[in-house]
């Protein structure tokens, strides 16, 4: 196809060449969307290239499904939903995250008063807390990765594995009460790397 700018296009030519695998059109569409689509993410994300990655990507998935468009409207209502989608997944999976990271803190914390570096005492006992998470029963550690570390919810688990929402629960609940016992009561002297305190 002829050279068209973003100022001066034939939308029917636009349309035409994205179904023919014209990479010129992507350029294109790039070229016209991209500065609003990038700001539009960043209204949702702190990260800016991560917002960028996002918008990069929403202009990939258009190309996969290049045929399934048939006006530049449908290209541009797909690409601000996509990348609005992407951003809210990331922020989704930024929470998980926090939530992981939270239940595991609330155990090692609890060890707090024990030891005057707490960095040293936190990282001990994480790496306790993981070395019985190993221990678990095969399902319940496999449900605990899932919840805690793939950072799905309980009725996500409970789908993937085919079991029952009480099952998921019920398994969670012994996974967190076999991992508290690691964690020693207050005021009790440990050994920590053969040394006591």
């Amino acid at each position: 196809m002829r050279y068209i700018s973003k100022h001066n296009f034939d939308e029917s030519e636009i349309i035409r060449g994205l179904h023919n695998g014209d990479e010129n059109v992507l350029k294109l569409l790039f070229a016209k969307f991209h500065v609003g689509l990038l700001y539009f993410s960043t209204q949702y994300l702190t990260n800016a290239l991560t917002a960028e990655d996002i918008v990069a990507e929403s202009f990939l998935k258009v190309w996969q499904r290049k045929k399934d468009f048939h006006s530049l409207p449908a290209i541009k209502s797909f690409l601000y939903v996509t990348v609005k989608n992407a951003c809210l997944n990331h922020l989704k999976q930024i929470n998980r995250y926090n939530a992981c990271h939270e239940e595991i803190k609330y155990l090692a914390e609890k060890t707090e008063e024990l030891f005057s570096d707490q960095r040293i005492i936190k990282a001990e006992l994480l790496t306790r807390i993981w070395e019985n998470v190993e221990q678990l029963p095969p399902i319940r550690q496999k449900i605990f990765k899932m919840l805690f570390v793939e950072g799905l919810n309980t009725f996500e688990v409970a789908r993937i594995l085919r079991i029952s929402v009480d099952t998921v629960r019920v398994q969670k609940a012994r996974a967190l009460n076999a991992l508290r016992k690691v964690v020693p009561p207050a005021r009790t002297k440990l050994p920590l790397n053969g040394f006591t305190t």
